[in-house]
């Protein structure tokens, strides 16, 4: 496939119209699960400070207090079990902090035109620009945006009384609720010098994040190299041709013909070598008559 010369840079990100360009932080209250790794700092205690990571069953291997269960746990339940436990014969007035480094027990699914596809764990602030550094180049055939699709938290139920009018009695089941649709954030990768909207957005667990394919055309027919080729908005036919080394000498100029879906029908039409191209169209380019 021919070079289009269309370059963009995985991390550096800017929001597309109409999209916030700040997004909530990580949530306070998260869940701490198997592999997470977490920072904690005992003040003035260096031997008990660093990175553990939990185990599958939910332990914390800790200095002195060897088997901590923290799974299920928020960071400040357990800097708050840690103060107690330490408190209870070992330390006075102990000082805690705990941080969740890495999110490994959190996973986002990752999909598209990348080397690499499948669940990929979150790690230091969450951020789609952590994830986008940690995946390495993108490469020249990804288009113009990243797609982030997340399922909707589910509300709680609400109560029967608060659904009925007051004064008429409970008749049955509650009416079924609506079915809340995903959200759908779309990044624009373009290629500046800084940015940092990419750390704005904080992944979820869960979140699909899906790096589609340029749009590509196809050429086929008497071209010395047929194939697809990336689509540039603007382009022609000719250019297309061009870039499929050129009409062959068995092959013709004079009747090109398009394959394209309109309304969702393959259609053919006649072309001309000015004429603008399509995203996704079918170039072909026959025998000459002799």
């Amino acid at each position: 496939m021919a070079d289009v010369p269309c370059r963009v840079s995985p991390i550096l990100l800017t929001f597309a119209l109409g999209v916030p360009l700040l997004f909530a932080a990580p949530e306070a209250e998260y869940e701490i699960g198997p592999s997470d790794v977490l920072r904690i700092v005992v003040l003035g205690q260096p031997e008990m400070s660093g990175d553990f990571t939990v185990e599958p069953d939910g332990i914390l291997n800790f200095p002195l207090l060897a088997k901590v269960k923290v799974s299920e746990m928020t960071p400040t339940e357990v800097e708050k079990k840690l103060t107690a436990m330490l408190q209870d014969g070992y330390l006075k007035k102990p000082q805690i902090s705990v941080l969740v480094k890495e999110y490994r027990s959190q996973r986002v699914f990752v999909t598209g035109a990348v080397q690499r596809s499948g669940p990929y764990a979150l790690k230091g602030d969450r951020s789609l620009f952590g994830l986008l550094a940690d995946m390495g180049s993108l490469g020249a055939d990804v288009g113009k945006e990243v797609i982030v699709t997340r399922a909707p938290r589910k509300p709680s139920p609400p109560r029967l009384a608060e659904m009925m009018p007051e004064g008429v009695p409970d008749r049955g089941d509650p009416p079924p609720q609506p079915v809340p649709t995903p959200e759908v954030i779309r990044v624009s990768l373009q290629e500046l010098d800084s940015s940092n909207a990419g750390k704005s957005l904080i992944l979820r667990a869960g979140d699909t994040i899906t790096i589609p394919q340029a749009p590509q055309v196809y050429i086929s027919g008497h071209v010395a190299r047929p194939g697809p080729y990336r689509y540039v908005e603007g382009m022609t036919i000719l250019q297309v041709v061009n870039l499929a080394g050129g009409v062959t000498e068995r092959g013709s100029s004079g009747r090109l013909k398009a394959v394209r879906v309109v309304d969702g029908k393959k259609t053919e039409a006649k072309v001309e070598l000015t004429d603008p191209v399509q995203p996704e169209d079918m170039i072909v380019v026959p025998e000459r008559f002799f």
